[in-house]
């Protein structure tokens, strides 16, 4: 208990238990107690900064604690939960509510409150998942499945176990595959039905392929209009990874107009009477009503973002990297080819083999004359 020197460095270390949400000091003479562990911490190689870091690791531990920095196998699957849905990241999705409901209705109940973390297993989770099929759709199933998986993952993101347990559950192929996307008069008549606050979150789905949860989560330090980006770090995203959005002249003179109006205490962009927005489902299905569009939802948007990007000329990988999509497989479910679309393909290839072939032939005949004049 102390400091020791580990070639050129110090470290810091103490007997301590650990709960799984707090360390606290180990009693005097307890290392070989069942459940105490050492925990070391890195000093550095200057002595006189270790006896400094060890006065203050023993002050902590002692007192108030040092908060877990591992999932334990004495921490509980509700005390995972709990910390998960306290992450603020967490709460900043689209799903938050929906996941929070998931948890403590249904995950926390099936698997038991009291029950270690680590004890939800493949196996109780299939289990659990083979009830569900009996009561509700293939699809809620596979989403609920998704649900717990991410809480497990999300763990080993923050360090505090080595694995996902879950990670080799695999959700059942739906045959579900949305395929609604707007033309661009659609696009004109559901702008023209929906609230002023509305169009410019539609503007930006619409061309941009951003999720629901990035454009609302948008704030104006994201937002580079000089150069026409919008520059989304890690934690703005779904998929944990930063990426840069281009931005078209029409969005870039939106948000210049939005920034004249923007709210001091607020730096979130989307505002609707000085706050910013967190549901606008309701005005969004009543557009789309009185612009007699049936079907659409707002995710569609992304559909909608991605095909026209393609229809555009622009190149898979290049619209992966706008729309943050990590796998061609995912971003192929997004990409809506309808016959126009197949038929000008078609034309494409015709005209593209047409002028090759009238190359060849003036190749060949060249060639002819070329022969006979030699001959």
């Amino acid at each position: 208990m102390g400091f020791t020197r580990r070639g050129k460095n110090w470290y810091v270390e103490f007997p301590v238990v650990d709960d799984g949400k707090i360390m606290k000091l180990a009693p005097y003479g307890s290392r070989s107690v069942p459940g105490i562990k050492m925990k070391r911490w890195k000093s550095g190689p200057i002595k006189e900064l270790a006896e400094k870091l060890e006065a203050s690791k023993r002050t902590e531990l002692e007192t108030v604690g040092i908060p877990s920095g591992k999932l334990t196998a004495l921490m509980t699957f509700k005390a995972l939960t709990e910390a998960y849905l306290a992450d603020k990241k967490i709460q900043r999705q689209a799903l938050y509510q929906c996941k929070k409901s998931w948890i403590e209705n249904r995950f926390v109940p099936a698997f038991g409150a009291r029950t270690f973390a680590l004890a939800v297993t493949s196996d109780k989770v299939e289990a659990y998942l083979e009830g569900r099929r009996k009561e509700v759709a293939l699809a809620t199933v596979n989403r609920e499945l998704a649900g717990i998986k991410h809480i497990f993952s999300w763990a080993v993101q923050k360090g505090r176990i080595d694995r996902n347990p879950l990670q080799l559950l695999k959700q059942e192929k739906e045959d579900n595959v949305r395929d609604e996307i707007l033309d661009p008069a659609q696009f004109d008549t559901l702008q023209q039905h929906s609230p002023s606050y509305l169009r410019p979150i539609n503007l930006v789905a619409y061309q941009t392929a951003m999720r629901r949860g990035e454009i609302l989560g948008l704030t104006w330090d994201k937002v580079d209009e000089k150069k026409g980006f919008i520059r989304l770090s890690a934690e703005d995203t779904k998929t944990d990874e930063g990426r840069i959005v281009p931005l078209s002249p029409e969005l870039r003179a939106t948000f210049s107009e939005l920034r004249k109006t923007r709210a001091l205490h607020e730096n979130h962009v989307f505002l609707r009477e000085g706050q910013s927005v967190a549901n606008f489902r309701g005005a969004f299905v009543a557009a789309c009503k009185l612009a007699g569009i049936v079907g659409f939802r707002f995710h569609d948007y992304r559909h909608t973002a991605i095909t026209n990007m393609r229809r555009a000329g622009i190149d898979p990988l290049t619209i992966m990297q706008i729309s943050g999509h990590k796998t061609m497989e995912c971003f192929t479910r997004y990409n809506s080819f309808r016959e126009p679309d197949l038929s000008a393909a078609a034309d494409r290839l015709n005209t593209h083999l047409t002028l090759a072939h009238q190359a060849a032939s003036k190749t060949t005949a060249s060639e002819r004359e070329k022969a006979s004049a030699s001959a």
